[in-house]
C-alpha cells in the first residue's frame, strides 16, 4: 500500500505517574560559594584512638562536597551550569571584587576544570596556595554582589538558580548597621533574579554558630513567610565530614511545588488553592549516557535524534515480466516531521489522529482535588499506600482566604479523628485516582534553647487502590494435602 506519510504508533504513557517538571530536562545553575578564612582552614583532628580518619578542615570538606556534587551532575545532568567561588582569598579574579576568586565560572563544566578541582584535593601544596586567606576579613556584601553578577550574566538561561553559601562566620557585619543593610539589599537582588539561597553554616565543637546574630535577618528578609530555608548549623568533625556531604546531596534537587490545583471542599460552591509537594521520594539510579571517543580525542556524549521516513512499495515490472513473478522492493525516503502523523492500527489499517484528537482522548476533566466524603481514621489502612504520598499546603495565589479555610479543614480532621476521601487529578494530562487526605499536626521540640519545628502542619495525599485492585488470597485446602499438618507441628 502506497503511503506519502509515516504512521507512527503512539507510545503508551504511564498514567500513574504525576506529570511534573522533569528536573532532568530542566536546566539548573548552582554557584558554590566557600569562605576562606583562618577558622575555615583550621585543622580538625580526629578523636583519640582513631587511626583511620585523617585530619581535615572545614574548607577542604566544603570543596570535597562541591566536587562530589559536580561529579554527579556531569553524569546525570550534563547541561547544567556549575560554578565555585572562593571569597576571602588573597588572590582575586577581578579587582572590582576584592578577595573573590572564581575557581570555576558559572557555566557548563569543562573537563579541564573538573581535573583542576581534583588536583586541588589531591595535592596539598596546590590546595594551600589557592586557599590562602587575605589579610582582611572577607566582605559578605562584595561576595553577594559578585555572585549576583554571575547569575545576572546567565539570566533567563536556567529555570532553577541556587546559591550554596558555605561559611562558619556567624556575624560578618561585626555589628555594623550599614553592612547589614547592604547585605540585605544584595540578598534581595539575588532573590529578585530568581536565585534561591541554600546556606551551609558550619560549626565545630569549639566554635559554635549563632544564626540570630546576622543571618536570620539577612536571609529571611527576602523570602515570604511560607518559604522555608534551612539555616540550622551543621556540626563538622574529622569523622563526620560526610554529614555535610549528606546535606549537600539532600539539597541537590531544587524544592518546588509538584502541582498547584484547586481543592473543592463543596463542589461548585467552596474551593481553595493548594500546592502539592513530594517530601519522600526513592533515590533513583543516576542516568547514564552513551559516549563515543576517537583516538587522541576526549570522550563526548552521543546525541540522538529522530528521523522520519516514508516506506512505499514498488514493483520491478521488467524483472516481473522476465521471470513471470512479482518482486516488491521497498522505497525509503526521508520526510519532514510536520508531514508525519500519528495513528493506531485497527482492522488491518492505520487510522490517523491529529494531535488535538489524541490529547482529547487522554484528557479526563480538569486538574484538581475534590473531596467526596469522610471516614473515621481507624478505617484507614496504611498497607493500601501504593506510592509515595504528596503533601499539600494552602496557597492564596488564585483563591483569597485559602489559608484560613485550609486551617479550619485541617483542625477539623484532627479534632474529629477522621480522614477525607478525595478524587485527585494533579495535572490535566494524568489519570485521576482515589486518595486519602490525612492531616498531620505540627510538632515543635525545644532544642538548643529555642523551639524548633520538626513537622509542619498540613495534609498528606495518600493514593488508595480501587476495589478492583484488591484481591483476596484463595483458600488453600491444606487438609487435603498429606503431610501438611505434620509440617505445621514441626515448624512450631
Amino acid at each position: 500500500m502506497d503511503s506519502d506519510v509515516a504512521m507512527n504508533q503512539i507510545q503508551d504513557m504511564d498514567d500513574d505517574a504525576i506529570e511534573e517538571f522533569d528536573f532532568r530536562n530542566q536546566k539548573d545553575a548552582i554557584l558554590y560559594c566557600i569562605e576562606v578564612s583562618p577558622s575555615m582552614l583550621e585543622t580538625i583532628n580526629p578523636d583519640e584512638g582513631d587511626r583511620i580518619t585523617e585530619p581535615t578542615s572545614a574548607a577542604r570538606i566544603a570543596l570535597e562536597s562541591a566536587y562530589m556534587m559536580l561529579q554527579q551532575r556531569i553524569i546525570s545532568q550534563p547541561n547544567d551550569a556549575f560554578g565555585i567561588l572562593l571569597f576571602g582569598t588573597k588572590d582575586q579574579t577581578d579587582p572590582a571584587y576584592e578577595s573573590c576568586l572564581m575557581l570555576m565560572e558559572l557555566a557548563v563544566p569543562e573537563a579541564s576544570e573538573i581535573k583542576y578541582i581534583k588536583e586541588l584535593l589531591e595535592d596539598d601544596d596546590k590546595f594551600d596556595s589557592v586557599f590562602t586567606p587575605s589579610d582582611t576579613p572577607p566582605s559578605i556584601v562584595n561576595t553577594l554582589f559578585c555572585a549576583n553578577q554571575q547569575f545576572n550574566a546567565k539570566s533567563g538561561t536556567y529555570m532553577f538558580q541556587r546559591l550554596f553559601l558555605v561559611t562558619n562566620t556567624d556575624n560578618p557585619s561585626e555589628s555594623r548597621p550599614d553592612v547589614r543593610k547592604a547585605a540585605r539589599t544584595r540578598m534581595h537582588d539575588l532573590i529578585g533574579l530568581g536565585v534561591r539561597i541554600e546556606p551551609f553554616f558550619l560549626k565545630t565543637e569549639r566554635r559554635p554558630f549563632d544564626t540570630s546574630k546576622f543571618w536570620e535577618d539577612v536571609i529571611y528578609s527576602g523570602y515570604k513567610s511560607d518559604d522555608y530555608v534551612d539555616i540550622q548549623p551543621i556540626l563538622i568533625t574529622a569523622k563526620q565530614g560526610l554529614q555535610m556531604k549528606a546535606h549537600v546531596k539532600a539539597r541537590q534537587t531544587p524544592r518546588h511545588a509538584t502541582f498547584s490545583v484547586p481543592l473543592e471542599i463543596v463542589p461548585g460552591k467552596l474551593s481553595i488553592g493548594v500546592k502539592g509537594y513530594v517530601l519522600f521520594k526513592r533515590q533513583d539510579i543516576i542516568r547514564s549516557h552513551y559516549v563515543y571517543e576517537q583516538e587522541g580525542e576526549q570522550a563526548v556524549i552521543a546525541r540522538s535524534h529522530a528521523q522520519y521516513i516514508s516506506v512505499t512499495e514498488e514493483t520491478d515490472m521488467t524483472t516481473a515480466l522476465a521471470t513471470k513473478s512479482m518482486k516488491v522492493t521497498p522505497k525509503i525516503e526521508e520526510i519532514d516531521k510536520n508531514e508525519a502523523k500519528r495513528g493506531f492500527k485497527f482492522g488491518g489499517e492505520v487510522l490517523p489522529f491529529t494531535a488535538d484528537e489524541i490529547q482529547s482522548l487522554r484528557t479526563i476533566g480538569q486538574a484538581g482535588i475534590r473531596i467526596i466524603g469522610f471516614k473515621p481514621l481507624q478505617l484507614f489502612d496504611p498497607s493500601y499506600n501504593m506510592r509515595q504520598s504528596y503533601f499539600i499546603y494552602p496557597s492564596e495565589e488564585d483563591f483569597v482566604g485559602s489559608i484560613r479555610t485550609f486551617a479550619a479543614l485541617h483542625s477539623s480532621l484532627l479534632d474529629e479523628n477522621k480522614f477525607a476521601v478525595a478524587w485527585v487529578k494533579p495535572t490535566i494530562r494524568t489519570s485521576p485516582f482515589l486518595a486519602a487526605l490525612v492531616a498531620c499536626p505540627e510538632i515543635i521540640e525545644h532544642e538548643n534553647g529555642r523551639d524548633e519545628q520538626k513537622q509542619s502542619p498540613g495534609i498528606f495525599v495518600i493514593k488508595q487502590p480501587f476495589a478492583d485492585d484488591i484481591r483476596d488470597f484463595p483458600a488453600q485446602p491444606y487438609n487435603d494435602i498429606k503431610g501438611i499438618p505434620y509440617l505445621f507441628v514441626r515448624c512450631r
